[in-house]
C-alpha cells in the first residue's frame, strides 16, 4: 500500500488587481510537494519530495510491481501444476502397463521437493495402495481437477497481465505528457 503525504510551500507573492476594491492586493501562490513512504532521498535518507508527475509515476510503478509479482506467482503455480500433471501421466502410464506404484523408480523434483511415485500420490491425496482400476480412476479424476485449475489460473494470469500492462502504459503516457509540458515550458522561456 502506498501512503502519500503532502507538503505545501509558497511559490511567489503577486499583486493581483481586485476589481471590487479597485486595488492591487498581494496574493501568495502555493505549490505542493508529495512524499511517499519508502521513497527516500539517497543522500539524506529522508522522504523524497516529489512533484505531482513524479508522485503519479511512483504510484503507477508500485501498481505495476504489484501486478508483476502476481503474474510471477500465478506462473509459478501453473508450472508446478503442469509438473504434477506430467508426473501423474507417467505414473498412470506405468500402472496401466502393470507396474506397481512401489516399483516405479522415476523421481520428480517439483518446487524444491523431490517426489517418488508413492510420495507424489500421497501429496496429491491419492491413495497409492488402491487397486489398479481404482487407482487409475483416482489419478484421472485428479488430473481433470488439475486441468480445470490450470484453466482457471490461465484466466487469472491473463487478467493480471492485462492490469500490469495497463500500469506500464499509464507510466508511458505520463512520461510523454511530462515531456510535452517540459518542452512547452522550455519553449516559453
Amino acid at each position: 500500500m502506498v501512503t502519500i503525504s503532502t507538503e505545501q510551500y509558497d511559490l511567489a507573492t503577486l499583486n493581483v488587481y481586485n476589481p471590487s476594491t479597485s486595488t492591487w492586493e498581494p496574493t501568495t501562490l502555493h505549490g505542493d510537494l508529495y512524499m511517499v513512504n519508502g521513497v527516500t532521498d539517497p543522500d539524506t535518507g529522508e522522504l523524497r519530495r516529489m512533484s505531482i508527475g513524479e508522485l503519479v509515476m511512483v504510484v503507477c510503478l508500485a501498481r505495476a510491481a504489484e501486478k508483476e509479482a502476481a503474474v510471477i506467482d500465478l506462473m509459478r503455480e501453473m508450472t508446478n501444476n503442469t509438473s504434477f500433471l506430467e508426473a501423474l501421466t507417467t505414473i498412470e502410464s506405468k500402472v496401466l502397463e502393470g507396474t506397481a506404484v512401489g516399483s516405479i523408480t522415476d523421481k520428480w523434483k517439483i518446487d524444491g521437493t523431490e517426489y517418488t511415485a508413492f510420495s507424489l500420490l500421497n501429496h496429491l491425496d491419492i491413495n497409492p495402495t488402491l487397486g489398479k482400476d481404482d487407482l487409475i480412476t483416482a489419478i484421472e479424476t485428479k488430473m481433470d481437477s488439475m486441468n480445470s485449475f490450470s484453466q482457471q489460473k490461465m484466466i487469472e494470469l491473463q487478467s493480471e497481465t492485462n492490469k500490469r500492462d495497463q500500469a506500464y502504459d499509464m507510466i508511458t503516457n505520463i512520461l510523454k505528457s511530462l515531456n510535452t509540458v517540459q518542452t512547452g515550458i522550455a519553449n516559453n522561456i
